[in-house]
């Protein structure tokens, strides 16, 4: 079976991720080459062509920087990125993260008879207009970007979601009903990465530890707010920067609690072993889809205390740690009543083994598509 992907995915096959739906797609890639599939990956953004140990072949784009900006999309871009991705083929093409250059993706499946896939990368996917514009766009407006990127992005996901021949959720609770689907759907969680070793750290410490970037988005206001009523007894590590000029105010705020260690940003194995150390992480998110920094908590064993986020009601189904339900008040009781001994670490991390292991993901995805 030959699969095509498309997108900024260099890095994360080399270990350094860019994003969390980036490291989805590397993730999915080299499970499928290792299940014996072709594996190719379309990324306009690298300069060099290469194939991994695993077997996944990235193509380059020639001409994608070409031309003036501003003229160079419609000249250069659309047509390079389309010659690249029908040249390759595929039985299947598969997306993932909002762009208007899926697009391409779609019609190069349809010109050489492939199946055209796409997946959910997050909750904010389906909302309306208005909630994203609220969350994700307001907070670092940018009048030509909302008119020549983010809209087009949004209205080719609706269309894209409409006709695709498999539609691909992280779990239930993203509803899709009102998308009026043509294809297949189909729950295909994310995973976690077992290249490197799972931190476990026996003796915890007193901190909690919030993982992330530092925007409207992953919820900052209400990181401050909660700072503001939490004892200071609870201490908490934040690791992540700040994106946009509302978060960065934001983030000088967060230096002044006596009881907060602001880390920056850290190398991924270094935000691993806090985060096994810790008591357990924290989320004040608005929105997400299935937290790559979840399933790393999990994995170590450490359970999350959630706001708002809670990927198909599985964090008191599975006893994963505290679904606080929008509820300040109840996240501020939680932390400061936590007590380690309600939760049961191998249990935690069995949920991980038996629901996100990378070594089944291959399988489980052959199986959706094979119908």
């Amino acid at each position: 079976m030959k699969i095509c992907f498309w997108g900024d995915i260099s890095g994360a096959l080399k270990g350094k991720t860019t994003g969390g739906g980036e490291l989805q797609v590397a993730l999915l890639a080299k499970a499928l080459a290792l299940n014996g599939n072709e594996v190719f990956i379309v990324d306009p953004f690298t300069k060099e062509g290469f194939t991994t140990s695993e077997g996944v072949t990235v193509i380059t784009v020639p001409g994608w920087n070409d031309g003036i900006r501003g003229i160079r999309l419609f000249k250069h871009r659309i047509p390079a990125l389309s010659t690249a991705l029908k040249s390759v083929k595929a039985d299947f093409y598969y997306v993932r993260m909002r762009s208007y250059f899926n697009y391409l993706s779609y019609k190069a499946a349809k010109k050489v008879g492939a199946r055209f896939i796409m997946a959910i990368a997050s909750d904010l996917d389906l909302l309306g207009f208005s909630l994203k514009f609220r969350y994700s766009y307001k907070p670092h407006f940018n009048l030509y970007k909302l008119l020549a990127v983010q809209i087009p992005s949004d209205v080719i996901f609706s269309f894209l979601a409409r006709r695709a021949d498999i539609l691909l959720r992280q779990h239930r609770g993203q509803t899709i009903d009102h998308l009026r689907l043509k294809g297949k759907t189909a729950i295909f969680p994310n995973v976690i990465e077992t290249f490197t070793p799972i931190i476990q750290v026996k003796d915890k410490q007193d901190y909690f530890v919030f993982a992330g970037t530092i925007n409207m988005l992953k919820g900052a206001d209400k990181l401050l707010e909660l700072l503001g009523k939490l004892e200071k007894k609870c201490k908490l590590i934040i690791i992540g920067q700040a994106r946009d000029s509302k978060s960065q105010e934001i983030y000088t705020s967060l230096a002044k609690f006596e009881n907060v260690t602001l880390k920056g940003r850290l190398p991924h194995s270094e935000t691993r072993e806090l985060i096994a150390g810790s008591k357990a992480l924290i989320s004040t998110s608005y929105f997400e889809g299935f937290p790559n920094v979840f399933l790393e908590a999990w994995a170590s064993g450490v359970p999350v205390i959630s706001l708002n986020v809670n990927p198909g009601g599985i964090i008191q189904e599975n006893q994963l740690g505290i679904f606080c339900n929008g509820s300040l008040e109840s996240m501020q009781k939680s932390m400061e009543e936590f007590d380690p001994a309600s939760f049961d670490e191998a249990r935690i991390m069995s949920y991980v083994n038996e629901n996100h292991d990378f070594g089944q993901m291959g399988k489980r995805f052959m199986k959706i598509i094979n119908f």
